[in-house]
């Protein structure tokens, strides 16, 4: 039982999950887990600010339930995101998921299915999508087999910031659908608990999208004429390989994860991610977080750093098209509010608070970014 249990912890650990509030079966009580987290997000020409709310709760029969609620606001200068002059402006997203799961006991093992569901909205932009997952476990868990599929169907639309109305009233700025995408993932995995300090975790992402895939505003000189609108294929295929090994040192209370990445798709593009994260326990109330990672890629078939003619049938000025470089650096500090036990906000001494700083250094026309956030989990 004792190693089933560190097994199970150094997994989820490894995995990067937070550790997910479980029913009291015994005493037949509910539990769950209230998150609220604040999101920073700035570049050159964009800030968004993201607060979420995630409410989560199991049944002492074992059926989990979870909601999630997000609030984008974002502030862009750029006229590639529709503003007619380079102002700024504010847009808002909302974006709503709701989930279930259910662990079935087969005796020697156990098969873990869920269901989730997501809404997303904005002025110009509207996203549905749906998540089907498993998770086989074996050898007192030490062994797990995933298998998860996604679909996504997305309507995007266009409207420029600053338009008038004619003389009928008709608000000129809506011009209407542009196109459609559909987007359909299918992802495995296995993760195996070496030894019950070393994990390791394999997996592959299979990604078919079909429909509109550029920015509707965005335009591009071609020639040396007047400039045209942005145009992508309308299909393509991604490959993601991903690979994660865990270590924990008990005697220091330091975790080591080295993860790497492969990307390949059917537009050329090629990247690879190796990424190391270090997480140290500062006693029984803190945690630090170290985090490095390298991103590089080739760029799409289509991107012309020279500049396009009117035989181009492809055309684009989307940064994430061309080739770059990225580092990313981030701290992470987790505080357990255990210290408030028997004080006057004693109902929350099970809670802990998480900040995060991260900033992404990188030689593409987004510029460097900043990273920001502040979450506190409260256990129900």
């Amino acid at each position: 039982m004792q190693l089933r249990s560190a097994c199970a912890l150094l997994l989820s650990a490894a995995l990067g999950l937070p550790g997910a509030a479980r029913a009291d079966r015994a005493s037949g009580t509910w539990t769950g887990e209230v998150e609220a987290r604040g999101n920073y997000y700035w570049e050159r020409s964009t800030r968004v600010i993201a607060p979420e709310l995630t409410a989560q709760t199991e049944s002492p029969g074992g059926l989990r339930l979870r909601a999630n609620y997000l609030v984008d606001t974002i502030t862009s200068a750029s006229v590639a995101a529709g503003a007619i002059t380079d102002d700024r402006f504010t847009e808002i997203r909302h974006d709503v998921s709701v989930g279930t799961g259910y662990e079935i006991d087969l005796h020697d093992a156990h098969l873990d299915l869920s269901l989730d569901a997501r809404y997303g909205v904005e002025p110009d932009y509207t996203s549905t999508g749906g998540t089907l997952g498993a998770a086989l476990s074996l050898n007192d868990r030490a062994t797990v087999f995933r298998l998860g599929t996604s679909y996504v169907h997305d309507v995007v639309g266009k409207k420029l910031r600053g338009a008038n109305r004619d003389a009928d009233g008709r608000d000129l700025s809506d011009r209407g659908t542009q196109g459609r995408l559909d987007a359909l993932a299918l992802n495995v995995a296995f993760e195996q608990v070496l030894t019950p300090r070393l994990v390791l975790a394999l997996g592959y992402d299979l990604g078919l999208l079909a429909g509109y895939q550029h920015n509707p505003y965005r335009t591009v000189g071609v020639g040396g004429g007047a400039p045209v609108e942005e145009r992508h294929p309308d299909d393509r295929t991604r490959h993601n390989a991903h690979a994660r090994l865990a270590l924990h040192v008990p005697q220091t209370g330091t975790s080591i994860h080295g993860m790497y990445r492969a990307y390949l798709d059917s537009w050329d593009i090629a990247a690879l991610t190796p990424e190391l994260r270090l997480y140290q326990e500062l006693g029984e109330m803190f945690m630090l977080r170290l985090r490095y990672r390298y991103y590089t890629q080739t760029r799409a078939f289509f991107q012309r750093p020279d500049g396009y003619s009117t035989e181009d049938r492809y055309v684009t000025d989307d940064p994430k098209m061309a080739a770059f470089q990225s580092h990313l650096i981030g701290l992470m500090w987790l505080v357990r509010l255990a210290f408030l036990e028997r004080s006057a906000l004693d109902f929350a001494w099970r809670a802990s608070l998480e900040l995060l700083a991260e900033y992404n250094l990188t030689n593409n026309e987004h510029g460097d970014g900043v990273v920001l956030q502040a979450a506190l989990r409260m256990p129900l």
